[in-house]
């Protein structure tokens, strides 16, 4: 197999580890490169040749669409593979990034399949490398850190039993779910506003927010069939109860918790831990917290 030389580029540290770990079993003889930001990337694109780059949209300092043109607009960059990986799916800024020539685009929160289909569609058409066989993947069978479990199969046996009721069915969105994607949140009671989840799983939960801090947030939602699971990538649409603005944070799942002492609990408690560390979304965010406090 052919080495590849990747640069990969992303303000926050979990979410590079989550992709650092995927690419290395998917490629093994791989050389790859970080940087936190896009200006960063830049001065490594500048003094080094990448064979292809993965790339996060919003960063502080300079973004991921900044740094696709300014790639574009060097000879030795026009073609060169380019993913963007954004929680901001939307149709306009897909065809930006379409227009500024992005190769291939993945929205947060995804699961460790879907990057790595089309992460191998992508280096396979540009640069004709197929990724390794599964008897060349290096995996240990004891690694059950966050990034490997999260970036896993959501649906991973492993974690059954150390989980809420419902976390192994958490692949499957239920027929209810999809009819309705944001069901009834339950009682705002004291509540500090709401959020929108979006879970690599494919599930959604409004939640009614308890508690909220710029490190993490604590909500309840109403149970459906499927479950996110710990450790589970997550994309938090925090609402601004006022003018409906949204603060957009990437996090994961860090705590669930059945509501009632029972199996058929209706309502689950959910810990969000953020990992984003751009400047912009944490003040978005900080607005919103002086306001619910």
């Amino acid at each position: 197999m052919a080495e590849l030389t990747i640069l990969l580029v992303d303000d926050a540290a979990f979410i590079r580890d989550l992709v650092k770990k995927a690419v290395r079993q998917t490629y093994p003889g791989c050389e790859l490169i970080e940087a936190t930001n896009g200006r960063k990337a830049v001065a490594l694109l500048d003094s080094h040749r990448f064979d292809l780059v993965l790339c996060d949209w919003e960063m502080p300092e300079m973004s991921g669409i900044e740094v696709l043109k300014w790639m574009r607009e060097q000879p030795n960059y026009k073609a060169t593979p380019f993913m963007m990986i954004t929680s901001r799916g939307d149709r306009d800024h897909v065809l930006k990034a379409v227009e500024a020539g992005v190769s291939s685009y993945i929205g947060k929160p995804f699961t460790r399949d879907a990057f790595v289909d089309k992460l191998s569609r992508m280096v396979f058409r540009h640069l004709k490398v197929r990724p390794a066989t599964v008897s060349e993947q290096a995996v240990p069978s004891a690694d059950r850190s966050g990034a490997s479990v999260l970036m896993g199969n959501v649906g991973n046996q492993a974690l059954v039993g150390k989980t809420a009721p419902g976390a192994a069915r958490a692949a499957v969105v239920s027929p209810l779910l999809a009819r309705s994607p944001h069901p009834e949140p339950v009682s705002k009671t004291g509540a500090k506003g709401q959020a929108n989840v979006r879970f690599a799983s494919g599930v959604e939960a409004r939640l009614v927010i308890r508690d909220i801090s710029l490190q993490e947030m604590i909500g309840v939602f109403r149970r459906q069939d499927a479950l996110p699971v710990l450790l589970e990538q997550a994309v938090v649409d925090v609402i601004h109860p006022d003018n409906g603005d949204i603060a957009r944070i990437n996090a994961f799942v860090r705590m669930l918790q059945a509501q009632e002492p029972h199996p058929d609990a209706e309502t689950v408690q959910i810990r969000l831990r953020f990992v984003d560390d751009d400047p912009d979304k944490l003040d978005a965010l900080s607005r919103f917290i002086g306001q619910a406090r």
